[in-house]
């Protein structure tokens, strides 16, 4: 499929009207104007195709799926269609500062690999809150990228991706995934020959952080899901990051969802025995275990409070 366009901005959404709107006149108002957004409607929703066709501009292109197939399948969908040489996700209920795209591109436009994406810095945004830059630490030369994904603060966010359309259609998004789509995409890019990952060091994204009232897919708790989302990519990641996943992710989870014995020691033997388990990381194991989750997000604000205060300053 032929076309002069330079990018097809992806956008999945679902009964979010409002949000959705703030997303699609992000990506209308980049600096780099050739380019077409494809709104991928995940099922029947009447109020957001007629809250799409109320803005005027010829660039948007609304796709309706009769019934829904998940954010996953909806993105693909999306790039399937596109006419652009590159492919840009941004969620719904994300936006973009207006000179993203145009720094991308030029930085996509200058690389010889043949498998890249190049992501951006972003906004961490808490409603009443001082914004935050992620992530707080960009990959070192010699950090593999899945350790890179799963440490304290680290990993890039969905809308922060640029790639070539090519090289999305050879690696879609997992179908029927429903957590950790974006991680498990990642990892399979990133395993890739010749894999290079591009960043762009500014802030260019919003992401906005989901208030407790909104529904999030991944604040939905199910450390069983995640757990053994991460057993069947062992091969794309290091045991460090093995271990970093199941600490952060698993074993919060499985803490609030007060699970029994048997399912936690499960969790530490695998941890012990099949990651590679830092003292930092068992400590924090600890902590999930014995420590209310009211008490950790209180002191883990606490640390990020004391942050701002001695380095950002």
């Amino acid at each position: 499929m032929k076309s002069n366009l330079d990018v097809s901005v992806v956008i999945p959404t679902r009964a979010r009207p409002i949000l959705l709107e703030r997303a699609i006149r992000s990506a209308l108002e980049q600096t780099c104007t050739n380019l077409e957004v494809i709104v991928v409607l995940d099922g029947d929703d009447g109020v957001t195709c007629d809250a799409v066709y109320k803005i005027p501009d010829p660039r948007i292109r609304l796709v309706a799926l009769e019934q829904s197939v998940g954010g996953a399948e909806a993105r693909n969908v999306g790039a399937l269609l596109a006419r652009g040489r590159y492919i840009a996700l941004l969620d719904d209920d994300d936006e973009w500062m207006p000179t993203k795209l145009e720094k991308q591109l030029a930085m996509a436009d200058a690389c010889t690999a043949e498998a890249f994406v190049v992501a951006t810095q972003y906004f961490y945004r808490i409603v009443g809150e001082k914004d935050e830059i992620w992530p707080g630490h960009l990959p070192a030369k010699s950090e593999p990228l899945s350790e890179f994904l799963f440490s304290s603060r680290g990993g890039f966010q969905t809308s922060t991706y640029l790639c070539p359309r090519e090289l999305f259609l050879r690696v879609p998004f997992t179908k029927g995934l429903k957590k950790h789509q974006d991680w498990d995409w990642f990892l399979q890019i990133a395993s890739l020959t010749n894999f290079e990952l591009l960043v762009v060091r500014e802030p260019l994204s919003i992401y906005w952080v989901p208030l407790r009232e909104r529904t999030s897919v991944s604040g939905k708790l199910d450390w069983r899901f995640s757990h053994d989302w991460a057993k069947s990519r062992l091969s794309l990641m290091t045991r460090a990051a093995f271990s970093s996943f199941l600490v952060k992710i698993c074993v919060r989870s499985a803490a609030i969802q007060k699970e029994g014995v048997a399912g936690l020691v499960q969790l530490l033997r695998e941890l012990i025995f099949v990651g590679r388990p830092t003292p930092f990381l068992l400590g924090e194991f600890a902590a999930s275990l014995l420590l209310p989750e009211d008490l950790r997000c209180r002191l883990r604000y606490g640390v990020i409070h004391l942050r701002r205060h001695f380095f950002w300053r």
